[in-house]
């Protein structure tokens, strides 16, 4: 059974609410689906007792899986880790700023079966200053950043089978040896987990037209707002909304000219 992963830690509700909308669509999705379920790893597990869910409590594993609270996505690769062990079989984590559209099961499910699940490439030689750094992995040996292959992926989505849980001892690895770097380079899981894949010689499968990312900036300040307006007050109401909310780009430019200038008039009061 492939189980989908969320992730929520720090009680932020803006974030929670993504969470709820996100989960919402993917329940959508699912339908009656006996192939799938989905759990969350939260500091705060007793926030989804009501839901059907598995809830997963990782209070007492924020501090030494964020590294001191040095980095907090290192948590990604470690709740994967352990939900590899804990549910015995695929599992795919989501970023909570996402939308499942039609088809993303299906697709997961597809692509799992001979590749590791990631959301979409982003670029070749991510980070060029890393020229020259060296690590030790436990299971790759000496690692070396290389100019000419190096390559970084969207973390967005992570979907991977048991047999690929001892790579992720080497991404964490490898983002601890450059962890105090993390705010320079603010996305090392994704490059730490694209390169040891790379060097596994295992596939990448891109998930990006079922499955919507609005990390971006400005999509994510609109798309707050909209869930914001069609959540319902109650939390443990799991309904769809009526719509789902679009990525107009006119729209998107109109709401943050609007939150522009609301948010700047806030400052003179």
């Amino acid at each position: 059974m492939l189980t989908y992963l969320y992730l929520d830690y720090g009680g932020h509700a803006k974030y929670r609410r993504e969470l709820k909308y996100s989960l919402i669509s993917l329940r959508a999705e699912l339908g009656q689906a006996p192939d799938a379920q989905i759990a969350v790893y939260s500091d705060a597990p007793l926030v989804y007792r009501r839901w059907p869910v598995t809830a997963v409590g990782i209070a007492d594993r924020i501090k030494p899986w964020s590294g001191n609270g040095l980095y907090y996505h290192r948590i990604k690769p470690e709740v994967v880790r352990d939900a590899l062990t804990r549910f015995a079989g695929p599992v795919c984590l989501l970023d909570s700023d996402s939308i499942v559209r039609p088809g993303f099961h299906a697709e997961v499910t597809a692509k799992l079966t001979d590749a590791v699940v990631m959301n979409v490439f982003e670029k070749p030689n991510p980070f060029p200053p890393l020229s020259g750094f060296r690590c030790r992995l436990p299971n790759l040996g000496d690692y070396r950043y290389d100019v000419a292959a190096s390559v970084m992926y969207n973390s967005g989505l992570i979907g991977m089978r048991p047999a690929h849980a001892p790579m992720l001892d080497d991404v964490l690895a490898m983002i601890d040896a450059l962890i105090g770097r993390a705010k320079k380079f603010p996305t090392l899981e994704q490059f730490a987990l694209s390169e040891v894949l790379r060097l596994n010689g295992i596939a990448v499968a891109e998930v990006n037209q079922s499955f919507l990312h609005y990390w971006q900036g400005r999509r994510r300040i609109y798309m707050q707002a909209q869930i914001e307006k069609n959540l319902g007050a109650d939390w443990d109401d799991l309904t769809p909304p009526k719509a789902w909310a679009e990525m107009n780009q006119w729209a998107i430019r109109a709401y943050n000219y609007y939150y522009g200038i609301t948010h700047a008039l806030e400052a003179f009061k």
